[in-house]
């Protein structure tokens, strides 16, 4: 029997597929993809193989689909503060005279960046947060 304090997650009974166990499974042993990550994340980070670096620091879906992906995850608050901050990057981008390219490959780089954390935040952690940022900063 073990002694310590911590429960251990089974990420299996959720229902997951098998990259999203492996984010969780990641995301529990060495926390989460901070702008000032822990040393442990970042020497974890860096010795997986590439493709699951990938998996890891981004979601397709998300990319493309945006709030969308989000709704359908079950992140309804997220979905909405990420419409929000969709239309606040076009209209300051627009307005500095950007095109709609920088636009759209921003918008998209923010969902897929935010997305795996997030998902993690609510499933494991049960956050109710409409915070897009929670667990990054």
């Amino acid at each position: 029997m073990d002694n310590s304090t911590e429960e251990k997650f089974d990420f299996a009974n959720l229902g997951l597929s098998k990259a999203w166990q492996f984010r969780f499974k990641f995301y529990e042993e060495n926390g989460l993809p901070k702008f000032k990550s822990s040393d442990q994340y970042k020497e974890k980070f860096k010795a997986l193989p590439p493709g699951q670096r990938f998996t890891l620091a981004s979601n397709i879906g998300a990319c493309f689909f945006g709030p969308l992906y989000f709704l359908c995850l079950g992140m309804w608050r997220k979905a909405i503060i990420l419409c929000l901050l969709w239309f606040t990057i076009a209209f300051v981008v627009f307005a500095c005279g950007g095109s709609k390219a920088i636009v759209i490959c921003v918008n998209m780089s923010l969902s897929m960046t935010i997305a795996n954390p997030a998902y993690y935040l609510h499933r494991v952690k049960k956050s109710k947060s409409f915070n897009v940022f929670e667990g990054l900063f």
